[in-house]
């Protein structure tokens, strides 16, 4: 039989896993920005010439990046 303490069982194990997912997306989303600001903040300390083309090709990635986490958890 199926009680009312059964259902509150499975609400808790969804609302927790719900939680969990939100938690990973937001690390990851955060090692995501901090890369990318701190290979920009590098970039920008030498050479200026590359700049642009670096900067690009590292916000692709990131780009990319973010994509595939969406997808992971969606």
């Amino acid at each position: 039989m199926f009680s009312i303490k059964a259902a509150i069982r499975i609400w808790r194990i969804y609302v927790m896993a719900r939680n969990t997912l939100s938690v990973i997306k937001g690390v990851g989303a955060g090692l995501a920005a901090g890369m990318l600001v701190g290979f920009a903040g590098s970039v920008m300390m030498g050479d200026n010439k590359k700049y642009k083309k670096k900067t690009a090709k590292a916000i692709g990635v990131a780009g990319e990046l973010f994509d595939s986490v969406r997808d992971i958890f969606a």
